[in-house]
């Protein structure tokens, strides 16, 4: 059984909203694509096996590598849209900012009036015993971020809740402390069958066209992909470039001798070379 938590006024005969037995889904508020809210948990994610959790911001999402990224979580979400799901986490401030990012994507997203606490201070008006509060959502207590980076609020992955007691939601600001998110755009993977995050900082280059069938693979089984050694030579290229230079270069003068020092003899050039520009008149 559960916490015994009271069920919001606003909430009562709507348990389909937090009814799923997943840990991670029955604690989302959600909308889709069109930005209406999901009623129904269970209906919607019926068949879904995996989300990806993409945390992002507008300013983020100007920046051109970024608009390739938003073209392949879309066509995942397209060719993959009875097992997975795409959830649009806004670390923006402006709640005019999502529907920006958002508009014409196959995505859900977590709706904005959760008190997230990665907002501003709240300001005071003229009159200092009157405080701006943002609005929150069916008046839910919505975890934040704060009480999950301290451990006050600890969420069980691994195993299945009992799905018809009432937990307190999570918010935006929640979620990306679940998924380390400490700037945007940041991926998380989740899976559903194993109540698992299976990956967190995916990097944006596991959702191209040559990357993105062996990962989904492995991510709908519940794995995670493996660094391969060809990865690992990619990015360490310039730095293998130069190690291979310099070691060629000790070899030629260890067994070809001075007449191929030629860095010394450089330097003495470009020394030379120095004060005699300097003392030259036009």
């Amino acid at each position: 059984m559960g916490d015994g938590l009271e069920v919001p006024q606003e909430l009562v005969g709507s348990s389909a909203l937090y009814n799923s037995p997943d840990p991670l889904l029955r604690r989302l508020r959600l909308q889709d694509s069109n930005g209406q809210d999901i009623l129904d948990l269970n209906r919607y994610f019926r068949h879904k096996e995996v989300l990806v959790l993409y945390a992002g911001s507008e300013g983020g999402s100007s920046i051109a590598n970024l608009k390739e990224l938003h073209r392949d979580l879309s066509t995942l979400a397209f060719k993959e849209i009875k097992t997975c799901a795409i959830i649009y986490i806004s670390t923006d401030t402006d709640a005019s900012a999502m529907p920006r990012i958002t508009a014409n994507v196959p995505w859900t997203r977590m709706i904005f009036a959760d008190n997230s606490d990665f907002a501003p201070p709240v300001r005071f008006s003229e009159s200092p015993k009157i405080v701006e509060i943002e609005d929150v959502a069916r008046g839910e207590d919505f975890i934040q971020a704060g009480e999950i980076e301290v451990g006050a609020e600890k969420i069980e992955f691994g195993r299945e809740e009992f799905q018809f007691d009432y937990v307190r939601p999570l918010s935006r600001a929640a979620v990306t402390a679940l998924m380390h998110a400490y700037a945007t755009p940041s991926i998380a993977i989740y899976h559903i069958p194993s109540h698992q995050i299976l990956s967190r900082n995916v990097r944006p280059s596991a959702f191209t066209p040559s990357n993105i069938g062996k990962n989904y693979h492995t991510w709908r089984n519940g794995g995670s992909p493996s660094i391969r050694v060809i990865d690992i030579l990619a990015r360490l290229k310039w730095y293998l470039f130069i190690l291979f230079l310099s070691l060629s270069y000790r070899l030629l003068t260890h067994f070809g001798g001075d007449q191929y020092n030629f860095i010394p003899q450089f330097m003495d050039m470009i020394s030379w070379r120095g004060p005699q520009n300097a003392g030259v008149i036009l």
